[in-house]
């Protein structure tokens, strides 16, 4: 370890020259180089140490929802329509890196604003709308350390399960739901249609009309609104559908289908 008041300094490859600096207010840092012209140049930047409430996390990414965060529902902090769900196998791309991976497990999440990224309730002038009562993830995560990891998420984690395992009648419309619109299903069906299986097509549309059916069903049966059938059922078929590498279009009750062709590398 290097004393503050070290003489020490570091010369980089680049020829840029590396030295520790005291600052009373923050600490600090510097890098000390040289232009194009070869005068000395010096740029100074802030280490975190912690939240100054920037808003990047919650720009970045919506919070999942822990078991630890249910009062925060049950208060009306958060309502059932500002979460959604993540089913287990669930293609879906990355915020930061724009790369798509598979959920390993169900999840719920704050839903982000629309055709963002951008957790609901982020104002950009205010910052978090709920920051004294924000849920557990956010409280921490730790952006200026490693501590960036949920710990114990499978444990952790809420699940439909908890929210609605004491209503049977929805629990067992869940559980037919991912019987007959099971993602492993879905990306199975297209696998073997880009492969030339054309009787798939139809398949892959009675898939998706069941999702779209059941939804209008149940929302008609206890009167619910639109806002709450994602936490109930996650994304449509239709809404998933591009990044299983198809395009959909509907007209009336019928489904185009076509594959989306993949470019050569």
């Amino acid at each position: 370890m290097v004393e503050e008041n070290s003489n020490f300094e570091i010369v980089l490859p680049d020829g840029t020259m590396y030295k520790p600096e005291k600052d009373d207010r923050q600490k600090r840092q510097s890098i000390q180089g040289y232009d194009p012209e070869g005068k000395p140049k010096k740029m100074i930047f802030s280490i975190k140490t912690g939240c100054d409430r920037c808003g990047e996390c919650c720009r970045r990414d919506t919070p999942i929802i822990l078991k630890e965060d249910i009062p925060l529902l049950t208060k009306g902090i958060i309502s059932e329509k500002d979460i959604y769900t993540i089913r287990e196998g669930e293609k879906m791309r990355s915020s930061i890196d724009g790369d798509t991976y598979y959920s390993s497990m169900e999840i719920i999440k704050i839903r982000p604003i629309f055709g963002s990224f951008t957790c609901l309730f982020y104002d950009p002038v205010e910052g978090c709308t709920i920051y004294e009562q924000r849920p557990t993830v956010c409280r921490q995560y730790e952006c200026w350390s490693q501590n960036i990891a949920i710990t114990g998420l499978e444990g952790r984690r809420l699940t439909r399960a908890h929210l609605f395992g004491g209503i049977d009648f929805i629990k067992e419309t869940i559980k037919k739901h991912e019987e007959y619109c099971s993602l492993t299903k879905f990306q199975d069906l297209i696998d073997e249609l880009k492969k030339g299986k054309e009787e798939n097509v139809e398949k892959i549309a009675e898939m998706i009309l069941y999702d779209s059916s059941l939804r209008d069903w149940i929302k008609e049966k206890l009167e619910l609104s639109d806002d709450i059938l994602p936490l109930l059922f996650g994304k449509t078929l239709l809404e998933l559908a591009t990044f299983y590498g198809l395009i959909i279009e509907k007209e009336g009750e019928n489904f185009l289908i076509k594959v989306i062709q993949e470019e050569e590398t």
